[in-house]
C-alpha cells in the first residue's frame, strides 16, 4: 500500500488547481505550495493534457514507510539508510485495466520515469509501485490518467538509455565523442586563431609548479563558533579543486588540438599528483572541491588512456570510483525528488557525468550512474524554470549553473541526438538574459549574491557568447556584440567555455542581428515570477527599467521572500532594489534580513515578513506591453504566515535563532495582496496595492535604496507621505497615498547588522565592504482591508507637482504631468484604478470606473479585467488581460 500521506497530498493539491482554472477575471490559488521542496504529488494526473507526446512520470519517493524527507543542502550523506533499499516499477496503458498498449518498466532505484517513446493521442493511465530490496511484495499507487494531444504527435522524442549506452561503447577517448570526431576536431581548429592562442597559454601552463594541498586563502577563525569555523575552513579551500583540476583539463584539450605528447604527459604528471591527494582531506574533501578533482581525473583518464600503465589505470579507476560513489550514492531516490539540490545541479552533476563517461566501460557501476543522470536530466531539466527561459533564484546564483547548462546540454545531446539547445526553455533563455540584465545596465537586484553582479560580469558574458554557437537568435547576437564592444577585456580565449567554442567552431560565422527595439517593452516570465519593463531596452543604460517579482517557487534555495517586490533602475543604476549582503547561506544577517521581506520593496503586515520556504509563494497573474503604458500584476496572497519548511526551521535552529515575532516572523493573517505596477511614459511608476487580512493589520510599504540616500519631504496631509532619493542620476520623488493617516520612518540601519565574518569577496577577489544602506517604511493605521497608491517620479529634470483634483468617498483623483490618475483607496469598496494620458492618448483601467477614452465610452469584456487602450495614429490598440496561471499550476509539475 502506498503511504497514506502521499495520497492525501496528491488529492488536495489537484483539487485546488482545478478550482483555480475556472474561467473568470480572477483566480485564487489556495494551495499550500506550488513547488514542493521534495516531491509530494504525482505527475501527470487528473486527466490534464500534457504539453508533450512523451511526458516524464514523476511521483513522491518513499523509504518504504513514509515519504522521502528533505536533507541538508550540499550534504553528501544519505540521512535515511532505507531510502537506498527501495525499488520502483511503473505501468502505463491506454486503458485503466492495463490491457491495451501496455508499457511496463524494469525495476529502478529512482522516482522518475521519462518516456522515451511517443504516445498515441488520447487518454493514458499509469501507476507506480515500490518494493524493498530483496522483497517481491509490491505496493501500488492509485491509477492516474492524462491526455496526449494530437498536435504533439510529430514531436521528437529522446531515445532510451539502451541507445545512449550503446553510443558510449568503443575505445578511448569517449568524452565528447572524440573517438569519432577527434580527427575532425583537430583539423577544424588548425587555423582557429583562438585555438592557437590557447596553445600558447598551455605552453606556459606546463611551467607552473605542481600544486600542494593547502588553503587558497587564510582567514582568521579566532572567536568564531564551531559552525562558523567549519564554514570558514571550507571557504579557505574553496576553489582548490578548480585550481588543481583545470590545468589537467586544459592540457588534455591542448593535446587534442595539437597531438603534441608534451601536453598529455604534463597532464599525466598533474593528474597523478591530484590522484594521490586525500579524498577525505580538507583540500579536496567537500562536494565542490572533490567534484572538480573527479572531473579532472576523468578528463585525463579518457584523453590520456594510452599513456597509462596497467597499474596507473587501476589507480585512476580506484580514485575516480571513490569520489564518484561519494556523489552518486546519495542521489537515487532523493536528488531527483528535490525541487533543486543546488550543489548537484550547479556543479557536481557535471563533474560526475564527465568522470562517468570516462570510465563507462571500465567501472561496472558507471553504467548505472549514467543511466540515472540521463533519466533525471530527461525528466527534470531545467529544474528552476519551465518553458519561459527564466531562472528562479535571480541572476546572482543563476550564473553558478551556466557551465553545467552548456556542457551537460552538449554531452547529453551527443549521447541522445536531441538538441537540448532547442528546448522551449533554452529558446526563451536569451530573452530572459536580455530583459533581466541588459548590457550596460544593472540587473534585477534580487536573490542571493545579486550585489556581486550589478552589471554584466565575465561569466555572464562568456555564457551568452557560448549560446550563440548553438542558437540562431539575432537578439542574442546583438546582445553579445554589445558586451564584446563594451568589455573586450572579458574575452581572452582561456575561459571555461573555450572547449565548447572549439567543439562548435566554424571558420566564418555570420550572425544576423536585430535591435531589441523591435521587441515588446514588457515581457512576463510567469514560471519564475518576473515581469521586466523597459522604457528603451536597446538603451537601458540611459532610460528607466522596472521589475515586479512574485515567484511560484516561493523563497526556496537561493531565492528570497520578495513576493510582489519591485526594482527600479535608472540610467543603468539600481535606484530601488534589494538590500543587505550575502555573507553566508543562513547566518544571522541572512535569516533575519537579507533573504527576508524586510530587505525588499514589498509590504510587511504588522512588521512581519513573508514566510521563507516554498510555502511562501507568489505568482504573476497579468502583464500587458503597451506603447506608452506598461503593466504588471503580482499576487502574494499566499506568501505570509508561519514558516513551515523543516529545512528552514533547521537552519534557524543551527544558529540558535527562533523565527518568532520579535525576529520578524509569524502569522499576520494576510489573505490578499495584489500589487499593480504601471510604468508610464515621462518617468512615472505607479503602484496600486490591494490588501486584506483576517484581522486589522498595520500595513508597511517599503522602499530600499542600496546605493543612494533617502530624505523625507513635507506632505499636504497625514494621508500622504513623500520622500526623495538623493542621486546624481536625476531627480527621484515618491508619494504614497492612503485613505487613513500614515507614518513614515527613514533610516540607514539593517534589522540585523551585516558583518562580513566570512570574508566574502567580490568578483575581483576583494573582500566586500558591508556598507549601511537607506530604507523608508510607510505604515498605516490597523486596517483589515487597505489600499496604497504610490507614484514614483524618475526625472532628468524637475519632478512634477502632484495636483489633487478630488478625494471623495475614498476615490482619489490626482494629476501629475500629463497623467490623470483615479484610485479607490477605501478598502471596503471595489478596487479600482484608472490612468489616463491625454497627450499620450492612452488609458489603463482596472475595476468598475466608467471608461471614457477619446470621446467614446468603453466597457471591459470581463468584469475585473485589466484593460489598456492606446491610439496609434488613427488606430485603436486594445488589450485586455485576466488572470493566467503559470505552467506549474496548469500542469502540476514540480
Amino acid at each position: 500500500m502506498i503511504p497514506k500521506k502521499i495520497a492525501v497530498v496528491a488529492l488536495s493539491i489537484f483539487a485546488i488547481h482545478v478550482f483555480g482554472q475556472q474561467k473568470s477575471a480572477f483566480i485564487k490559488l489556495t494551495a499550500e505550495k506550488l513547488h514542493s521542496r521534495v516531491r509530494e504529488w504525482p505527475y501527470p494526473v487528473n486527466g490534464i493534457t500534457v504539453p508533450t507526446n512523451a511526458p516524464a512520470l514523476l511521483w513522491p519517493g518513499t523509504n518504504g514507510k513514509e515519504m522521502v524527507k528533505p536533507m541538508e543542502s550540499g550534504s553528501t550523506v544519505t540521512e535515511d539508510p532505507n531510502i537506498g533499499n527501495v525499488r520502483y516499477k511503473v505501468m502505463l496503458a491506454s486503458d485503466k485495466n492495463f490491457n491495451n498498449d501496455l508499457l511496463s518498466s524494469s525495476e529502478q532505484r529512482w522516482a522518475v520515469y521519462p518516456l522515451h517513446q511517443a504516445l498515441k493521442p488520447g487518454k493514458w493511465y499509469w501507476k507506480y509501485g515500490y518494493a524493498l530490496k530483496g522483497s517481491n511484495q509490491w505496493a501500488w499507487s492509485a491509477v492516474y490518467d492524462f491526455v496526449v494531444d494530437a498536435k504533439y504527435a510529430n514531436e521528437k522524442v529522446s531515445p532510451p538509455i539502451s541507445e545512449v549506452l550503446k553510443r558510449n561503447e568503443g575505445s578511448h577517448p569517449l568524452l565528447w565523442g572524440m573517438n569519432r570526431i577527434g580527427e575532425d576536431f583537430y583539423r577544424n581548429n588548425l587555423d582557429n586563431p583562438e585555438a592557437k592562442k590557447f596553445i600558447v597559454f598551455a605552453e606556459k601552463l606546463m611551467l607552473a609548479p605542481l600544486p600542494t594541498e593547502k588553503p587558497q586563502r587564510i582567514i582568521d577563525t579566532t572567536g568564531k563558533t564551531p559552525l562558523e569555523k567549519k564554514i570558514i575552513i571550507e571557504r579557505m579551500y574553496h576553489g582548490f579543486g578548480d585550481a588543481v583540476g583545470n590545468p589537467v583539463r586544459n592540457l588534455c584539450i591542448a593535446y587534442q588540438l595539437t597531438k603534441d605528447k608534451r601536453f598529455i604527459l604534463d597532464a599525466k604528471r598533474r593528474a597523478l599528483n591530484i590522484a594521490n591527494m586525500n579524498p577525505d582531506g580538507l583540500a579536496t574533501g567537500d562536494d565542490f572541491t572533490s567534484g572538480a578533482v573527479l572531473e579532472a581525473l576523468g578528463w585525463f583518464y579518457d584523453a590520456g588512456y594510452d599513456f597509462l600503465t596497467l597499474q596507473e589505470k587501476e589507480q585512476f579507476k580506484n580514485s575516480i570510483t571513490i569520489r564518484a560513489k561519494r556523489i552518486y550514492n546519495h542521489l537515487p531516490n532523493r536528488f531527483e525528488l528535490h525541487v533543486s539540490d543546488n550543489h548537484v545541479w550547479q556543479i557536481t552533476l557535471r563533474n560526475l557525468a564527465i568522470a562517468t563517461v570516462a570510465v563507462i566501460n571500465d567501472v561496472p557501476e558507471a553504467k548505472e550512474w549514467l543511466t540515472y543522470m540521463y533519466e533525471v536530466w530527461s525528466a527534470r531539466f531545467p529544474v528552476l524554470g519551465t518553458t519561459d527561459g527564466g531562472w528562479h533564484e535571480g541572476n546572482g546564483y543563476f550564473r553558478v549553473n551556466f557551465k553545467s547548462i552548456i556542457y551537460l546540454s552538449q554531452m547529453f545531446g551527443d549521447f541522445s541526438g536531441v538538441d537540448y539547445f532547442k528546448l522551449p526553455w533554452m529558446q526563451n533563455l536569451p530573452y530572459y538574459m536580455l530583459y533581466t540584465h541588459p548590457n550596460g545596465a544593472a540587473t534585477t537586484a534580487i536573490g542571493d549574491m545579486w550585489e556581486n553582479v550589478p552589471y554584466i560580469v565575465k561569466g555572464e558574458a562568456w555564457f551568452a557568447d557560448a549560446l550563440t554557437y548553438r542558437m540562431n537568435n539575432p537578439y542574442l547576437n546583438d546582445y553579445v556584440n554589445g558586451i564584446k564592444r563594451d568589455h573586450p577585456d572579458y574575452f581572452h580565449g582561456t575561459d571555461d567555455y573555450l572547449f565548447f567554442r572549439l567543439l562548435n567552431y566554424k571558420p566564418k560565422r555570420e550572425l544576423p542581428v536585430s535591435s531589441p527595439n523591435q521587441l515588446p517593452k514588457t515581457r512576463k516570465f510567469a514560471d519564475v515570477g518576473v515581469v521586466a519593463i523597459h522604457e528603451n531596452l536597446a538603451e537601458a543604460n540611459k532610460s528607466i527599467s522596472s521589475y515586479l517579482f512574485s515567484s511560484p517557487f516561493g523563497s526556496s534555495g537561493h531565492g528570497h521572500a520578495s513576493q510582489n517586490a519591485f526594482t527600479i533602475n535608472f540610467k543603468g543604476e539600481v535606484l530601488f532594489g534589494g538590500t543587505g549582503y550575502y555573507s553566508n547561506f543562513s547566518d544571522k544577517h541572512n535569516l533575519l534580513y537579507y533573504r527576508t521581506s524586510k530587505a525588499y520593496n514589498t509590504i510587511l503586515a504588522d512588521s512581519l515578513n513573508q514566510k521563507i520556504g516554498e510555502e511562501g509563494y507568489g505568482w504573476i497573474p497579468r502583464a500587458i506591453s503597451g506603447q506608452r503604458i506598461q503593466y504588471a500584476l503580482g499576487d502574494a496572497s499566499n506568501a505570509y504566515g508561519e514558516i513551515k519548511s523543516d529545512f528552514w526551521l533547521n537552519r534557524f535552529q543551527q544558529i540558535n535563532l527562533t523565527p518568532n515575532k520579535a525576529n520578524g516572523y509569524g502569522e499576520s493573517g494576510v489573505t490578499l495582496y495584489r500589487r499593480h505596477l504601471l510604468q508610464l511614459d515621462g518617468g512615472y511608476i505607479i503602484l496600486y496595492d490591494e490588501l486584506e487580512a483576517n484581522k486589522p493589520v498595520k500595513w508597511t510599504t517599503q522602499f530600499h535604496c542600496p546605493y543612494y540616500t533617502i530624505e523625507g519631504t513635507n506632505a499636504a496631509n497625514a494621508n500622504q507621505q513623500n520622500f526623495t532619493v538623493k542621486t546624481d542620476l536625476g531627480n527621484v520623488k515618491a508619494s504614497v497615498f492612503a485613505n487613513t493617516s500614515l507614518k513614515m520612518n527613514i533610516h540607514n540601519k539593517f534589522f540585523e547588522p551585516a558583518v562580513n565574518w566570512n570574508k566574502v569577496t567580490n568578483d575581483e577577489g576583494q573582500i566586500k565592504d558591508f556598507k549601511d544602506q537607506w530604507h523608508a517604511g510607510i505604515t498605516s493605521e490597523a486596517k483589515q482591508k487597505f489600499r496604497y497608491l504610490t507614484i514614483i517620479q524618475v526625472k532628468n529634470g524637475k519632478t512634477e507637482v502632484i495636483k489633487t483634483l478630488s478625494n471623495k468617498k475614498g476615490l482619489t483623483h490626482i494629476q501629475v504631468g500629463d497623467w490623470d490618475i483615479q484610485a479607490q483607496l477605501d478598502g471596503e469598496k471595489t478596487a479600482a484604478l484608472q490612468v489616463l494620458g491625454k497627450e499620450a492618448k492612452s488609458l489603463f483601467n482596472y475595476g468598475n470606473l466608467p471608461i471614457l477614452f477619446q470621446g467614446k465610452a468603453y466597457k471591459s469584456k470581463i468584469a475585473g479585467s485589466s484593460l489598456l487602450l492606446e491610439m496609434e495614429g488613427s488606430k485603436l490598440n486594445k488589450q485586455e488581460a485576466i488572470d493566467e496561471l503559470p505552467d506549474v499550476a496548469k500542469y502540476d509539475q514540480n
